[in-house]
């Protein structure tokens, strides 16, 4: 329904716009006619018009009320800004206008033609539907709302004043019988259209430049903070901490050392293209690191891509704050010819993956990523284990998605009776014509959801014949029993991709075709309820608000399609202040026409709840949490791992236009820097 409502409202706002100017025109020519009968004429042609007219206003306005029902939070930008602005001068259309054109349509005296009380309204809400283009397609108020309402409503109060004086002086000298007042010259008439266009050019100029990010931009300065409801910083002494000291053990023997080299390659793909590629060791996707959990780790980056910085983020493991490998946030790129060493001690067990966060849209889409498995310090069953890393590589004009490497279905054996243990790392950005997550079948057995974004389901139950969307960025565990009868992994929508497990024995089957509405697997539910350290009715210290949002605007100097947090974009955003030990209550509202996979680093968060109702089931923690347009979400979290973290959409071309912000603890401070006279580009 939200998707349905907030499409037609926008195409609603532009055929408004249309027909009220339509009607405003022939509504001028009423009081410029030649003679009686012409006038007639031009009234009865004006009243048709702004009837016409009232079928889409109506229909906005029922919009409206969908989006209300859906919820509150989708139509209240609309209901406090939008309508008033359009259903005032409406009601002088009522009131005024409609009595007066069906006066003249039978022939009324010309002052009443004059009258400006038959012109105005029909021009002031011409404006306002403007105004709704305006807040539709550009503007997307967020609250408090005072400001939007008179930014958006000094337009149509100042257009209506403006036309009320010129009609009430055309109406004063028609009344005393004088000659009429002359319409603006040829060449003003010109001009104006000119001088208008000159200053939407002006306007645009400006706001190309205000744009752009700063040359140089501190990661520790925040343009808006958001304290979230709790104290502020001035409230008492806060001992003040580096990020840059934010790191893990410096001392003692790790259990694991290793180096990873960053460098450039050509990467053959199983169906015998080639891609350059940006490498970990040589390989796309680079190697599969396994630690124990508890493990010292020290890994040692190296740098030999020939002009470009690398880092290593530890997506989803909660490294120390100046380990989680990001650009002018928590170190500094790594350039070429240089190397960075990396010590934390792996804490969780899981399925992770680690990536650049340097320039990523462009170094992880050119293969600057690899599988990252944590196991139980108590060691895991006799299983066979596969993981599988979907992504999409980018040569020139062509996109070819693959599992990895793999741009052609696969076939693996495994023996009858094995435990198989999948592992799904989603690296790559949703589908662009999609609104929603990229979807999986796991079909030929029975399965169950075992662990999602590295942290155990309690009482998983077996599935079958079910789509798995699985969020950029995010992990679902698969587990299952090998079947005497092959077992596929297909992609929704995808042909050259493909899994195919076989027994060894008997020819193998080919994989089904995916029927796409196949019921949709959502953690919501799933499971078995067990104790959670805190839930929807726990006391928060802090509690935000993230709308996220769309519009057409410029960032960084260029016009885009901008996704927004809270209407505005980095380093305008604002960053959510914690403490440590605080518990924080983030709510997520997506009222934009895109998916949102959001990733908050160093922490993971529990879904409290979705759409207005608590989530049931086994707990679902998360980290990369993907929220499709008109969803709204509360999720909790633990502030306990100080410093500055990113928290962003992992949609890399997103994330790349702005949609990134940051959660900041109290006291902290980076060195770090970001912006075009920077090495730094952690987006």
């Amino acid at each position: 329904m939200f998707e349905f409502a907030e499409n037609l409202d926008g195409i609603l706002s532009g055929v408004l716009f249309v027909l009220w100017s339509v009607a405003a025109f022939a509504t001028g020519r009423v009081t410029r006619a030649a003679d009686d009968a012409a006038r007639r004429r031009a009234a009865r042609l004006a009243r048709v018009l702004v009837l016409v007219a009232l079928v889409p206003t109506v229909a906005k306005v029922v919009t409206t009320i969908l989006l209300w029902t859906v919820a509150w939070d989708f139509a209240e930008n609309r209901v406090i800004v939008q309508m008033p602005i359009m259903l005032i001068p409406l009601a002088g259309v009522l009131a005024w206008s409609l009595p007066r054109l069906w006066g003249q349509a039978r022939g009324g005296p010309l002052t009443g033609a004059t009258d400006p009380r038959l012109v105005v309204p029909v021009y002031t809400t011409a404006v306002s539907a403007l105004v709704g283009v305006y807040v539709g397609y550009v503007s997307r108020p967020v609250p408090s709302y005072l400001d939007d309402i008179l930014t958006h409503a000094t337009p149509v109060i100042a257009a209506a004043a403006v036309l009320w004086w010129w009609r009430a002086r055309i109406h004063r000298v028609a009344r005393a019988g004088g000659p009429p007042v002359p319409r603006p010259g040829r060449w003003i008439r010109l001009i104006s259209p000119a001088l208008v266009l000159v200053g939407a050019a002006v306007l645009a100029g400006g706001a190309s430049v205000a744009s752009r990010v700063p040359d140089r931009l501190s990661m520790a300065s925040h343009t808006r903070v958001d304290w979230g409801g709790g104290p502020s910083g001035g409230d008492h002494h806060q001992r003040t901490v580096s990020v840059a000291d934010l790191t893990g053990p410096r001392d003692g023997e790790p259990d694991v050392r290793l180096t990873l080299t960053a460098g450039e390659h050509e990467l053959r793909l199983t169906s015998g293209r080639t891609v350059r590629a940006w490498t970990y060791d040589g390989g796309a996707p680079g190697p599969e690191l396994r630690f124990t959990q508890g493990d010292l780790v020290e890994v040692t980056l190296v740098n030999q891509l020939p002009d470009e910085g690398v880092t290593i983020h530890w997506h989803g493991l909660n490294v120390p704050n100046a380990e989680d490998g990001v650009a002018g946030a928590t170190q500094d790129s790594v350039e070429p010819g240089q190397s960075y060493v990396y010590r934390f001690r792996a804490e969780q067990a899981g399925t992770f993956w680690y990536h650049t966060h340097q320039n990523p849209i462009v170094g992880v889409r050119a293969g600057l990523f690899g599988p990252l498995i944590v196991e139980p310090a108590g060691g895991v069953p006799e299983q066979r284990e596969i993981t599988v890393m979907p992504h999409e590589w980018h040569t020139g004009d062509e996109i070819i998605p693959a599992f990895g490497a793999a741009d052609t279905p696969q076939t693996q054996t495994v023996a009858p009776g094995t435990t198989v243990r999948l592992r799904l790392i989603n690296t790559d950005n949703n589908p662009v014509s999609d609104s929603q997550a990229r979807a999986f079948v796991l079909s030929g057995a029975p399965y169950r959801v075992v662990a999602i974004d590295g942290v155990d389901v309690s009482g998983p139950t077996e599935l079958t014949a079910m789509r798995l969307p699985v969020s950029t960025g995010g992990r679902y565990d698969l587990s299952f029993t090998m079947p005497a009868t092959p077992v596929h992994l297909t992609e929704v929508g995808s042909t050259n991709t493909g899994l195919t497990l076989t027994p060894g024995t008997g020819p193998g089957e080919a994989p089904p075709v995916v029927d796409e509405t196949l019921p949709e697997f959502t953690p919501d539910g799933y499971g078995t309820a067990t104790a959670a350290p805190f839930g929807p009715d726990s006391r928060f210290d802090r509690g935000f608000t993230q709308i996220l949002d769309d519009r057409f605007g410029f960032y960084d100097g260029r016009m885009h399609f901008l996704p927004t947090i809270n209407g505005l974009s980095f380093p305008d955003a604002p960053t959510l202040m914690v403490r440590e030990g605080e518990l924080v209550k983030v709510r997520i509202v997506n009222r934009s026409h895109q998916n949102h996979p959001m990733h908050l680093h160093g922490h993971h968060a529990l879904v409290l709840t979705r759409n207005g109702a608590p989530v049931t089931g086994s707990p679902w923690w998360t980290d990369s949490l993907d929220v499709r347009p008109g969803e709204i979400y509360e999720i909790g979290f633990r502030a306990d791992n100080p410093g500055l973290w990113m928290d962003h959409c992992h949609n890399l071309d997103h994330a790349n236009n702005g949609m990134l912000m940051h959660v900041m603890y109290d006291g902290v401070t980076s060195p770090y820097e970001v912006g075009h006279d920077t090495v730094n580009h952690p987006e």
